[in-house]
């Protein structure tokens, strides 16, 4: 029986795949778990569906990567006489400065605080294969 998995199926293959199984593990364990759908019209029909609107939050979420090319988030921190820096700009930082410019989505790869003045660069992953990269130019107040 040809199926469409809807969920990546260790062993099978990957999510929107349309795969060959046999009919027993097709109907009692894939489509009983709703990991799969049967190939038939109907659910060719809901894969395009999917399919397209899937498309749709990649193009949405490209948008947001090409908006967050065009800025650079400014931060002031706090340094010493012979330039020693006192704090550091964390990743709650960070998430704030994107809420306040209307970026809610995305995750910060950030390993370790931002603890030196200049310029810095910072990967933001949206998920569903989109990647940014944030901007970010630390002064010393």
């Amino acid at each position: 029986m040809k199926v469409i998995l809807l969920t990546d199926v260790r062993g099978v293959g990957r999510k929107n795949e349309i795969k060959e199984v046999a009919d027993g593990y097709a109907r009692n364990f894939l489509i009983a778990r709703k990991l799969a759908l049967a190939a038939d019209q109907k659910g060719l029909e809901v894969k395009k569906f999917v399919d397209q609107r899937e498309q749709g939050e990649v193009e949405r979420l490209q948008g947001i990567v090409k908006k967050l090319a065009g800025l650079t988030f400014d931060f002031t921190i706090k340094t010493g006489e012979q330039g020693a820096v006192f704090g550091s700009i964390s990743r709650r930082d960070l998430e704030q400065a994107l809420k306040d410019k209307g970026i809610i989505e995305g995750k910060l790869i950030l390993e370790h605080p931002i603890k030196s003045t200049g310029t810095h660069k910072v990967e933001v992953d949206f998920g569903k294969g989109v990647k940014g990269i944030l901007r970010i130019l630390v002064k010393a107040a």
